[in-house]
């Protein structure tokens, strides 16, 4: 693997799901070499902080995540001569644990009751008592947002190139960077674009906020969104409509398909094709854009879809 490799994925059709003349186009964000979309973020956060002289090589760049973005800070933070310490919560993927691990990165499990907002407090303590580190905070850095938006040109360039011109982008939030990044490349190129967000039922705060509802977080099974707090990286004003989906069906989806198309996702795609589906049950000759973020292959400990640590005890 080398960081050249990171980007320019590839925006397929999925045909096996055109209904009522639609078409459904998805940004394979999963073949990035550590298997998800997080290796295009943590490659612009570091890359970018060196070019400011924040950091440099023989420094301990520390974290928070439930995985994914742990093992992409982890293999490039080594690529570049990094140590790295990532603050996770407890209870994640076996997968993702052992992909830290083997990239060499240090981690630290935090109290599954405070979720992430638990392993924030970790890494900035950690930070406090250890010299030569530095926080990247991809959560609350808009640098994360930033990274996105070489995403949405490519996305671009992919249409224009076939000619598209697209009529819905759906796709998951979690700290919101890849969402609304992608979201302002699209609406700057395709004024016409209707961005449609998706959370978890269970810890859903946009939702909560365009609907004048009371904002309340649940334990979930859809690990990278819902983790309980409204991040800089969401820009509400290019969300056009938010709507939230049942962790358990997100899982159910993601195994029928790839059963169906022998494509390996991982639960939030599930996610982002149910929307995409009922969309298109009531428009017609439309093209969406979705985003496929990472493998299944890092959700085979916990392949009935069931968390025990984060079962809602109410």
């Amino acid at each position: 693997m080398n960081l050249n490799k990171i980007g320019n994925t590839e925006l397929k059709q999925l045909t096996s799901l055109s209904k009522n003349g639609n078409q459904i186009f998805s940004k394979f964000e999963l073949s990035n070499p550590t298997g998800s979309h997080k290796d295009r973020t943590f490659l612009h956060i570091i890359e970018t902080l060196e070019k400011e002289k924040l950091i440099k090589p023989g420094m301990t760049l520390v974290d928070c995540s439930t995985g994914n973005g742990g093992a992409a800070l982890a293999w490039i933070g080594r690529e570049k001569g990094y140590k790295v310490v990532i603050c996770m919560p407890e209870g994640m993927t076996q997968e993702r644990i052992d992909q830290i691990n083997n990239f060499g990165a240090e981690i630290i499990f935090t109290d599954k009751e405070k979720f992430l907002n638990g392993s924030v407090e970790a890494a900035r303590k950690y930070v406090e008592l250890n010299r030569n580190t530095y926080f990247l905070d991809q959560a609350s850095s808009l640098l994360n947002k930033n990274a996105w938006h070489k995403c949405g040109d490519e996305i671009t360039h992919q249409l224009k190139e076939l000619k598209i011109t697209p009529d819905y982008f759906v796709c998951s939030i979690g700290t919101g960077g890849t969402f609304s990044g992608i979201a302002e490349r699209l609406k700057e190129n395709f004024p016409n674009i209707k961005t449609i967000g998706i959370e978890v039922d269970k810890s859903a705060p946009i939702y909560a906020i365009k609907n004048g509802l009371k904002f309340t977080h649940s334990p979930h099974n859809l690990m990278g969104l819902g983790a309980g707090i409204l991040s800089a990286n969401t820009s509400l004003d290019v969300i056009d409509a938010i709507t939230t989906v049942n962790g358990h069906e997100a899982w159910n989806r993601m195994k029928s398909f790839i059963e169906s198309d022998q494509i390996g996702i991982g639960p939030t795609c599930g996610a982002n094709l149910l929307v995409c589906e009922s969309l298109m049950d009531n428009i017609n000759n439309k093209t969406i854009v979705t985003l496929f973020f990472d493998n299944a292959w890092k959700y085979k400990s916990r392949w009935d879809g069931v968390y025990p640590e984060y079962q809602d005890k109410k």
